[in-house]
């Protein structure tokens, strides 16, 4: 019955979009020979996943997704239109603060940009960076100097606390930004402030584990670049941020708080941090060269922002060239990284990071790309002098005094040959190979245990018929990987065969692959059959169809898996 249900919903809303996009088809045609003063254009799509499986993984047996867009326009006026449904949250039994459905609309008229509905907008990394919203924004781009962006709408919707754990209770917040931009050839400069505010009476009390109180934010930041040489630019971005932890806490004197704590009312919970990031880029013939800076103050945050790296500084140096007739790029990238910026942790870390990238393209039958990577931290044990003072325990000097080393280098190659570029017949080799290392070092010594391997490759070979619209790929992928004292391996072959058929209208791929995997606890077995096929009617309507059976077969059992996916696409 679920299934029954599900299926049910997703027809109806198929249809729906169907005789919407029908009526809007008919519109279109009738101010055709009245010239274009009115267009229609966009695309929808509407997918559906069955899924069954003899182990119970939580997974539902039926997921439908609908999309689409839609782009009005009347002469200089346009209104560009789009969805995303699906009943992926249905089968959850606890409560989020956001939908999984979304619909905007975003108007547009010459140089006047709209945003209603469920959509993000980005300021800058430190203020305001792709929250979704629900609302409204404007961007306001005319021709000359000034460029203006603002929004306002709930960032989060309340959400009461159900006593489930994976419930993620939370306070209706609203948030509100703006944005001013001033530009000219040689320099540019830009102010950003972006305030959100939890409310107090929109949810009941939230139990204390889990640690959600109202908050309050407010940041201000500004940016601007200057054009040194015609080829040397100097660009630079701060940032300053007022976070009140819990709305709840008295008020106090700001006079400690930075630029934005200045228009807020400060609090027992405000905490104060700030952001700068700089860099000087130089261009030269093929060449580049740069230097950049940043430092995000010990716990910065905006709400603004889903997730935000701080406490830590970075200074970077990159260059970039093309040799010998451009058939060599190189890109070379080295840095320093600490943290612990106002010594508040018991343990400091820096690291330095190489990297070099580079392609050659030997012939045009021969490309060769390699990359190579090494991140290097260290971690000091952080001593006060009273401690040692203190210290009755000369057991553990030993261990006070150990220097941390993590060592961590990734290296890939790959190659591949064109063994042959005939119109009847086309062969290709590839070759790749990937190196992930990471090893702790204690005062020196890398101890049995404390570095991990992983090796992975993959050598393929294809063979095409382009006149009967054929392809035949036979790979052959390995991974050898050592954690800790454990050691596995895993391997297998891949074929897959892929086939067009009247008049490359409709593709088909057949797909088979088996690997084995073996460690020092378990041995796994895995085969998998995928069929697929794509179907182009008339240029506009796409037809997919993509059919997946896996079985596993594990040493506490055997899992068999079967995945169904359909769909179809219409542009216009």
């Amino acid at each position: 019955m679920p299934i029954l249900k599900a299926a049910k919903s997703w027809l109806t809303l198929s249809f729906f979009f169907f005789v919407t996009l029908t009526i809007a088809q008919t519109v279109d045609l009738e101010t055709l020979g009245k010239g274009k003063a009115f267009k229609l254009g966009g695309g929808i799509s509407s997918n559906g996943v069955f899924y069954n499986s003899n182990q119970d993984g939580g997974r539902a047996p039926f997921t439908y997704f609908l999309q689409g867009n839609l782009n009005i326009s009347f002469y200089q006026f346009s209104m560009p239109i789009s969805y995303s449904w699906s009943n992926q949250g249905e089968q959850l039994n606890y409560n989020l603060p956001f939908n999984f459905n979304r619909l905007s609309l975003h108007p547009k008229y010459k140089w006047t940009q709209g945003h209603i509905g469920d959509v993000n907008m980005a300021f800058s990394p430190y203020t305001l960076n792709g929250h979704q919203f629900t609302g409204g924004g404007v961007e306001l781009s005319p021709n000359g100097p000034w460029k203006v962006s603002a929004m306002a709408g709930r960032l989060l919707k309340a959400t009461e606390d159900d006593g489930n754990e994976q419930t993620l209770p939370a306070f209706r917040r609203m948030g509100y930004g703006l944005k001013v931009g001033y530009e000219q050839e040689q320099y540019s400069i830009g102010v950003t402030t972006f305030y959100a505010k939890d409310d107090l009476n929109s949810i009941n009390n939230v139990p204390d584990e889990k640690e959600v109180t109202p908050k309050e934010n407010m940041v201000l930041g500004l940016e601007g670049s200057y054009t040194i040489l015609e080829n040397l630019q100097l660009n630079a971005e701060y940032a300053t941020s007022a976070m009140t932890q819990d709305l709840r806490a008295a008020e106090v004197d700001n006079a400690q708080g930075n630029l934005a704590g200045l228009v807020m009312n400060s609090r027992a919970s405000t905490e104060y941090f700030d952001a700068i990031r700089a860099g000087l880029d130089y261009r030269f013939e093929k060449s580049t060269l740069g230097v950049g800076y940043e430092r995000i103050a010990p716990g910065y945050e905006t709400l603004g922002a889903y997730f935000f790296n701080n406490d830590f500084e970075n200074i970077t140096l990159n260059t970039g060239t093309v040799l010998f007739n451009d058939q060599l790029n190189l890109a070379f990238n080295i840095g320093y990284q600490r943290d612990n910026l106002k010594n508040q942790k018991g343990r400091a870390m820096n690291r330095t990071v190489g990297s070099v990238n580079a392609t050659y393209t030997a012939s045009e039958s021969l490309a060769i790309t390699g990359s190579y990577s090494n991140f290097t931290t260290f971690t000091n044990s952080r001593l006060d002098q009273f401690e040692v003072i203190n210290d009755d325990n000369l057991l553990d000097n030993a261990e006070e005094v150990l220097n941390y080393k993590q060592l961590s280098q990734n290296a890939n190659v790959n190659i591949n040959y064109i063994l042959s570029k005939k119109e009847s017949l086309q062969q290709n080799l590839n070759l790749n190979y990937a190196l992930a290392d990471v090893s702790n070092e204690e005062d020196g010594v890398v101890r049995m245990g404390n570095a991990s391997t992983f090796h992975n490759g993959n050598v393929s070979y294809t063979l095409g018929f382009p006149n009967k619209g054929m392809n035949i790929t036979t790979a052959l992928n390995g991974t050898i990987n050592t954690i800790g004292m454990d050691n596995s391996s895993t391997w297998g072959p891949t074929l897959n065969l892929n086939k067009k058929f009247l008049d490359n209208t409709l593709n088909t791929n057949l797909g088979a692959s088996h690997n084995s995997s073996n460690s020092n606890m378990t041995n796994t077995h895995v085969t998998n059959f995928r069929l697929n096929a794509t179907y182009v009617w008339k240029e506009k309507h796409n037809f997919h169809l993509n059919l997946i059976q896996l079985f596993k077969y594990l040493s506490n059992g055997n899992t068999q898996e079967l995945t169904i996916t359909f769909g179809h696409s219409y542009t216009f």
